[in-house]
């Protein structure tokens, strides 16, 4: 199994010529819904000619300013709810914001895991207030990470969750900072080793 399985989700994997930093939130709410966002900023193409430049960027704001950008695609195609994007700035280097709900955290991963064809088994348990998240990768094969949509979701500077009431207690796999409110997506996950690493992220909310 390769260990782009985990570490695509915090590298910039873009292979065009639109260059752009981009940042993922998930916000874990005090009910266990999930508002899913995503950031992309400075947001310009770096092709040689200025006419494939102009065509590049024209083409991304048309699609911002239509609320269709491909990140918006991308959060229908792995199931969320209320998707909608804001066009941030309307001029070169361009930004916009993306959202979508989700019902719950185990949701929102297994529709990513699902609809990029990556092998992972995703389970999250409730024991009263608190909350564990186990992620087990499994061997299945990933497509291509250039096709479709749902692949800008692996295209990413920076992946974390983050808690509107609570504080995350245990991390594999991830790195909690922010005095426990913010649980950062770790890049050094290794899945070539057998068993591969399960990871592992528990919270609780506030009473």
């Amino acid at each position: 199994m390769k260990k782009a399985l985990f570490v695509l989700l915090m590298l910039t994997a873009w292979t065009g010529c639109l260059e752009k930093d981009t940042t993922q939130t998930i916000y874990i709410e005090r009910d266990g819904t999930v508002t899913w966002e995503v950031l992309e900023r400075d947001v310009y193409s770096s092709a040689g000619k200025p006419e494939d430049r102009l065509r590049e960027e024209g083409e991304y704001l048309r699609r911002a300013v239509a609320g269709r950008p491909t990140i918006v695609e991308g959060l229908e195609e792995i199931g969320g709810t209320d998707v909608r994007a804001e066009l941030l700035r309307d001029r070169r280097p361009l930004s916009l914001r993306a959202t979508a709900r989700f019902r719950d955290l185990e949701h929102a991963l297994v529709g990513l895991f699902d609809a990029a064809e990556i092998g992972a088994e995703v389970q999250l348990e409730s024991d009263g207030n608190r909350r564990i998240l186990t992620i087990t990768p499994v061997d299945r094969q990933p497509v291509d990470a250039d096709d479709g949509p749902v692949y800008e979701l692996f295209r990413s500077d920076d992946f974390r969750f983050v808690m509107a009431d609570g504080e995350f207690e245990e991390a594999v796999g991830f790195t909690i900072e922010g005095q426990g409110r913010v649980a950062i997506w770790s890049d050094e996950t290794d899945a070539t080793v057998d068993p591969p690493t399960r990871m592992r992220l528990v919270w609780t909310f506030n009473d």
